[in-house]
């Protein structure tokens, strides 16, 4: 795929990101926002946006860009966001795919920034499944203490924590097989985050 497509299909993730975030804020009242930290959601997911492009930036703007890494990176965020501001939590199972797709993605962005510095596969396997476990109980303990502050409407039962933690941590396993597969740094590539020149 050319570097100008990757660009406008970046672009556009970012974009739906943080439209799809911001949406609920016009309609703050509707049913599909009750209990789901809506106002918190609408700082932290655009700004999930900006976190490669910061690094790139402060790197020196080095080459290649990680198309790649960033996409990955936002559609956790355009996922949830949409089945929000859609209504697909509502569905039956729906759940599930925000979990495992959003660690999926994740932990592939991750081990895209960190497997070129990487010379053994197992370690790098190794290295993304904790990246992707330890990314999920922060995440849960941060919905938890949401929840207990009592300000976010957030509402968790121990069933949907522990199938959360399940299908993100399967998620991140799933990437880490493919990235010690199919996408590892060619030979030649820099020891560098990113494979950055």
């Amino acid at each position: 795929m050319s570097s100008q497509l990757l660009l406008i299909l970046d672009i556009a993730v970012k974009a739906l990101v943080v439209g799809l975030a911001l949406y609920p804020l016009l309609d703050p009242g509707s049913s599909h926002f009750a209990g789901k930290a809506m106002g918190a959601r609408a700082v932290i997911y655009p700004m999930s946006t900006l976190l490669i492009p910061a690094i790139w930036l402060a790197s020196g703007r080095p080459g290649p860009y990680p198309f790649l890494a960033d996409i990955a990176l936002c559609i956790p965020f355009a996922f949830d966001a949409a089945g929000n501001v859609f209504g697909w939590f509502a569905v039956d199972g729906f759940d599930a795919l925000p979990h495992f797709v959003g660690w999926f993605c994740l932990s592939i962005a991750f081990g895209l920034a960190v497997i070129p510095m990487i010379e053994l596969r197992w370690v790098g396997f190794l290295l993304v499944v904790g990246f992707g476990a330890t990314a999920d109980v922060l995440w849960e303990l941060g919905e938890y203490l949401l929840m207990r502050s009592g300000s976010s409407g957030l509402q968790l039962t121990y069933d949907n924590t522990i199938q959360d933690l399940t299908l993100s941590f399967t998620g991140g396993v799933v990437a880490a097989i493919v990235l010690v597969t199919i996408l590892w740094p060619a030979p030649g590539t820099p020891r560098t985050l990113f494979g950055w020149d």
